[in-house]
Order: structure tokens, then C-alpha cells, then sequence
């Protein structure tokens, strides 16, 4: 006979961001969890597979979709929706440009090593 595992309080939940699968930490205009990043966007329209448009709503547990014709739609199964029917439109790609490190010097002269003498009355070292 096995026995369940014990619930952790946080651990069977996780709220991922839509855009970029991060961790939800923000809500953004539309009730959807989201990165710091994407706190100011807003999902784009979603088609629902019968055609109609599906609204985004905001309830007691969760973000969720609503169709006209085919009612409440969960968050999860709207967003298979957008996988599913927004194959053609072109996604939007991002290019990151390196920025030049800061550990790297260039430095050709060299400095003479200083000798410090520390007593017992210094106090600051003590």
C-alpha cells in the first residue's frame, strides 16, 4: 500500500509567465501572471478552435478565457489554443547585443607593491 506524498505549502502551484516561461511574480492589466519584464503587456487576441475570439478574465482562481460560443475555457487549454491556431503569425525576435565585460583590462604599467606597517595601536585593524 503507498501513501501519498505530503503537500508542501507553495509547491503545487506554479504561475508561469506567458511570454518568456519565467516565474509569475507580476499581474498585468488583464489579471495574467507575469515577469517583472512583462508587467506592462497584455496578451495578444487568442482564436478559439470553434472560430470566435476567446476574452480574457481574471477570477478567484486564476486567469481564465471565455468563449461565446463554448463558455468558460481554462487558462492552461486557452494557451494550447494559441499554440495550436496562431502557427502562421510571425513571432517577434529579439536580438541581444554583448556588451563589452568589465573584468577585462587593459592596463600596461604596473604599480609598485605598497608596505603597510600595522601596530598595536592602530585601532581600526583590531
Amino acid at each position: 500500500m503507498r501513501f501519498k506524498a505530503k503537500k508542501k505549502y507553495g509547491e503545487y502551484q506554479t504561475r508561469r509567465c506567458p511570454f518568456c516561461e519565467r516565474l509569475a511574480t507580476h499581474e498585468n492589466s488583464q489579471g495574467v501572471g507575469v515577469c517583472h519584464q512583462h508587467s506592462e503587456q497584455k496578451l495578444d487576441e487568442i482564436k478559439c478552435t470553434c472560430g470566435s475570439w476567446l476574452e480574457t478574465k481574471s477570477g478567484k482562481f486564476g486567469p481564465y478565457f471565455n468563449c461565446l460560443r463554448c463558455g468558460n475555457i481554462s487558462y492552461q487549454k486557452g494557451m494550447e489554443m494559441k499554440s495550436i491556431t496562431m502557427k502562421d503569425v510571425p513571432k517577434k525576435v529579439v536580438i541581444e547585443v554583448k556588451k563589452p565585460s568589465l573584468t577585462t583590462r587593459t592596463f600596461t604599467t604596473k604599480s609598485e607593491p605598497k608596505e603597510i606597517t600595522i601596530s598595536t595601536n592602530d585601532v581600526e585593524y583590531f
